[in-house]
């Protein structure tokens, strides 16, 4: 939330640069006042856990202890999470004459959101990771800012760092640099491109870490066993914050593959397949 917060803020301080108009500049301020107010929440969360009374937070975010209780208690917490998350994906959700497609901007903070949780996930910090990829710090924070998308031997070589698997953030990477679909491709390569996409989604909603909790048919989708039709593909990318639209054709790609495939599913399922760039 906190690179939620600078990333919001860095658009806000171009759109003045550019002198954009008041509505362009209120809205992005709203956006960053919410912002801040959920991280304040979670901060909130993440002090409770580690001990903290609610006098302390009470005095230190200088409101009543009744105050702190009702805006950061368990349940009004979990209501202002579930309201971000339905406003993270309420442009996807739109019914589709009014659902603009995904711009540039967008896809660069779900690539850097999606790398920002993996270095969390890991426990690995920007200068770690910095100098292990050869990059300079500023390169890897204004990737996970959503600020620049570089060539993809940097982002392979700052996943990899990283201890992450280059073909769940490939896809990410493409939508971000506006990179066109490609031709058809083999099954397993096209199995690949399908699974990896929805990991990198994942990644961006910051649940990859807790991926194998998943159950049912969602659970066989993510861990590779399990191509789902379109109509429940759709509603998994969805509820994972992305654009049916792009993923579309990888699925596409894979039904086809299956057409022309002797076997019509490797043993292995999705997994470890790597044959992607």
């Amino acid at each position: 939330m906190a690179q939620r917060v600078q990333a919001l803020a860095t658009e806000l301080v171009e759109a003045e640069g550019r002198k954009s108009d008041l509505r362009e500049l209120v809205g992005l301020a709203a956006a960053v006042s919410a912002e801040v107010a959920h991280y304040v929440g979670a901060a909130v969360h993440d002090a409770r856990s580690q001990g903290a009374s609610w006098g302390q937070v009470a005095e230190l975010a200088q409101v009543s202890e009744a105050t702190a209780r009702a805006r950061w208690g368990p349940k009004a917490l979990r209501r202002q999470m579930r309201r971000r998350a339905r406003q993270a994906i309420a442009p996807a959700v739109l019914p589709a004459e009014a659902t603009a497609v995904p711009g540039p901007l967008e896809h660069r903070r779900r690539l850097g959101a999606a790398i920002s949780f993996l270095l969390r996930a890991r426990g690995c910090a920007v200068q770690e990771v910095a100098q292990k990829a050869s990059v300079s710090p500023s390169c890897v924070s204004r990737l996970l800012a959503g600020q620049r998308v570089p060539d993809w031997p940097v982002v392979f070589t700052i996943v990899t760092a990283a201890d992450g698997r280059p073909e769940e953030f490939r896809l990410l990477w493409e939508w971000a640099r506006g990179h066109r679909q490609p031709s058809r491709r083999s099954a397993t390569a096209a199995l690949g491109r399908f699974h990896g996409a929805l990991l990198g989604l994942l990644w961006a909603t910051g649940q990859a870490s807790g991926r194998s909790t998943s159950s049912g048919t969602l659970s066989a989708v993510l861990s590779g066993e399990l191509v789902p039709d379109w109509a429940m593909t759709h509603q998994i990318v969805l509820q994972l914050g992305g654009d049916p639209e792009q993923v579309r054709p990888l699925w596409e790609d894979v039904q086809y593959s299956f057409l022309l495939a002797h076997d019509f599913f490797p043993v292995q399922g999705t997994r470890d397949v790597r044959d992607l760039v």
